[in-house]
């Protein structure tokens, strides 16, 4: 009989502990890195803080570049440094589920607008030697040799999905777009042809429709 009640006592607390752990208040700042940045030479970090009832939140991200060559064979590429400020409001706030295995986890879906903008600095050159038998020398021929620098500012909407894992990492994918504008300055020998000019979506001074796709990994705090 004394066993049978220490027993049912011992599974009452750990019914109990784990009902509490189920029920741990989720955090409301996370901090957030962007993965897919790194491919770019670049860091992009950031906090997102919710309202008390997990329903609305203001991100801010700060992106890094060091020396990205994408669009240059020589030469040090851009470096320079980004931010960018949402609101978000959760069509779905984020709230407690329970799988099929009872572990429990937060989940919500979000609409977001964004503000963003950036200052970039670059120095980029293509040059080829040959030599020249009239002086005997080596000749450095450039096709371009210059410096540039580049602000861009842009707004649009997204999209997104965030669940967390253990309660404590947050996983986060979304989908948008917007409209990015830039203006560059240049100092130097230029490129002579317009295919020098070709700017990817991934380029700093990129002028147009900005599709807005990726994934945040985050930490509660």
């Amino acid at each position: 009989m004394i066993k049978a009640t220490l027993f049912g006592a011992l599974l009452t607390c750990m019914i109990t502990a784990y009902a509490q752990e189920a029920e741990t208040p989720l955090s409301r700042t996370i901090f957030k890195l962007s993965p897919q940045h790194f491919i770019h030479n670049s860091l992009k970090a950031g906090i997102e803080h919710f309202n008390e009832a997990h329903s609305s939140s203001a991100a801010f991200f700060v992106t890094g570049m060091l020396e990205n060559k994408e669009y240059t064979f020589q030469g040090d590429g851009y470096s320079g440094i980004a931010g960018e400020v949402q609101f978000r409001k959760y069509i779905s706030p984020m709230k407690s589920y329970t799988s099929r295995h009872g572990k429990s986890y937060y989940q919500g879906v979000y609409g977001a607008a964004y503000l963003q903008g950036g200052y970039y600095s670059g120095d980029f050159k293509d040059a080829y030697s040959y030599y020249d038998p009239n002086t005997g020398g080596t000749v450095t021929q450039y096709q371009y040799d210059y410096n540039e620098k580049v602000t861009n500012g842009g707004f649009g909407f997204t999209i997104g999905y965030q669940k967390t894992l253990w309660q404590v990492i947050f996983l986060e994918a979304f989908v948008g777009g917007g409209v990015q504008f830039a203006d560059k300055t240049r100092s130097g020998i230029s490129p002579n042809a317009d295919y020098y000019d070709y700017e990817g979506i991934t380029d700093p001074g990129y002028k147009g429709i900005l599709p807005k796709i990726g994934l945040h990994i985050g930490i509660g705090l």
